[in-house]
């Protein structure tokens, strides 16, 4: 696979670009050391394409946001078939009333 060019920063590098040349997310908590992989095609079913330095997370773990690390990650052969990702299961759609004041 190809190799990303370390010249290009993240602020350039979008979902897009990720996926096309089969890159993973990886996304690391500073706080509670949880590491989590996500393929860019799933993130790009929930969000539209834009930039790996734009992307924010909230942690499973801790519930915080600002110890979050996004890097892309280029899987090795060895790797592929026993390197744990997370992918998208479904999109739950909730339902939140909205309530207006009137009078009677």
């Amino acid at each position: 696979m190809p190799e990303m060019n370390h010249s290009k920063k993240l602020s350039r590098w979008s979902l897009e670009d990720a996926r096309e040349v089969g890159h993973i997310l990886v996304v690391r908590c500073g706080l509670c050391n949880t590491t989590r992989r996500y393929l860019p095609d799933d993130i790009l079913k929930i969000r539209k394409n834009t930039t790996i330095s734009r992307l924010r997370f909230i942690c499973l773990e801790c519930n915080k946001r600002d110890y979050m690390d996004v890097a892309v990650y280029v899987p090795s052969r060895s790797e592929i078939g026993k390197l744990p990702v997370r992918r998208l299961a479904g999109i739950k759609e909730v339902k939140v009333p909205v309530w207006r004041d009137e009078t009677l």
